[in-house]
């Protein structure tokens, strides 16, 4: 994501501003970024050497009782320092990926309108996005394969186009729907944001994914409660289990001690997951003399498709999720090199 700046700050709802009001910022220097690491993390064999010659460790994490809840934690190295490492995470293009099955992506500027989505209509002919444009014809009657709120599924006026990876119809309906959900967004946070049609809210989510983080909800406080700056939106359109789904995001990047913090934050999504909190911990380190950027990643995700899902089903679910979120990690280390 190429860096934006935006008039307006990302404000939270007043749900998770009280959740992270009584915790202490941890901005101290790290006198050993592994140690520190494996104290916080479920990462805890982590190895420097392996990690600077592209490993990539991962982990799932446990996130309480919440029953479409699924942490994964990672941890790499990048070999850039931490100032230019940050500049990497924000330009990064995962269109140019296409095992990572991204189709587009876009930078969206405050005033976002349904004209930012344009490039809906260059998305390529294939099954997934077809199935994506066959969910959205069949609006207003049959919405169950989309995330959309009540209103919102009333608003496809209906009819099919033929030609082409998206038509018309379905592109004019998307980029309003998208339009109107970042000016809610920037306009009034998360709090904004309308709850999906079977009633999950999205600020809801947030806030309770990161109440069950563990040591990643002290440990990023300083990024999570405020004082981030402006944040860079962008949006998306990828395969999401077969059928294509565009999304909307928020990304920023604070300095902490020697180090710097990421939030990306995957606040509207139309199928895959409701909501996505991926937080970052960037610590300056040394590889063969020069500098370099040791990572914990950390992914904390609401997805429907784990609410019905127990015992082996739910741990295969979640080591797929972890296996997709490594690919992700090595195609981006591969080309930050």
């Amino acid at each position: 994501m190429k860096p934006i700046r935006l008039k307006r700050k990302l404000l939270f709802n007043g749900t998770l501003l009280a959740l992270l009001a009584g915790l202490t910022p941890m901005l101290h220097a790290s006198a050993d970024p592994v140690g520190e690491l494996r104290s916080l993390s479920a990462l805890k064999d982590v190895d420097l050497s392996k990690l600077s010659h592209g490993d990539v460790s991962a982990a799932g994490a446990p996130l309480g009782q919440l029953e479409r809840g699924v942490s994964v934690q990672t941890a790499y190295v990048v070999r850039a320092p931490v100032r230019s490492t940050v500049s990497l995470i924000q330009q990064w293009n995962p269109t140019r990926y296409p095992q990572l099955r991204i189709f587009l992506q876009g930078d969206l500027p405050a005033n976002a309108g349904p004209q930012s989505f344009r490039n809906l209509t260059s998305a390529p002919s294939n099954s997934s996005v077809r199935a994506f444009v066959q969910a959205t014809e069949k609006l207003p009657g049959d919405s169950s394969k989309l995330q959309l709120s009540s209103a919102e599924v009333k608003q496809y006026p209906g009819g099919t186009s033929g030609g082409g990876g998206v038509p018309s119809p379905v592109v004019a309906f998307w980029s309003q729907i998208l339009a109107q959900r970042v000016r809610d967004f920037v306009s009034g946070g998360l709090g904004a944001e309308p709850p999906y049609q079977n009633g999950v809210s999205p600020a809801s989510e947030v806030a309770r994914l990161i109440d069950n983080s563990g040591n990643a909800r002290s440990h990023f406080s300083p990024i999570i409660s405020g004082g981030r700056g402006s944040p860079s939106l962008s949006w998306q359109l990828f395969d999401a289990n077969g059928q294509a789904a565009v999304s909307l995001d928020a990304f920023y990047a604070k300095p902490a001690g020697d180090g710097y913090q990421t939030l990306d934050l995957g606040f509207y999504s139309s199928g895959g997951y409701y909501v996505v909190v991926t937080l970052q911990q960037l610590w300056p380190v040394k590889v063969d003399g020069k500098d370099a950027t040791l990572i914990w990643r950390v992914d904390l995700v609401s997805t429907g498709a784990l609410r019905e899902l127990r015992g082996v089903e739910r741990l295969g679910s979640g080591a797929a999720m972890m296996r997709k979120i490594q690919e992700i990690v090595r195609a981006f280390v591969r080309g930050a090199r």
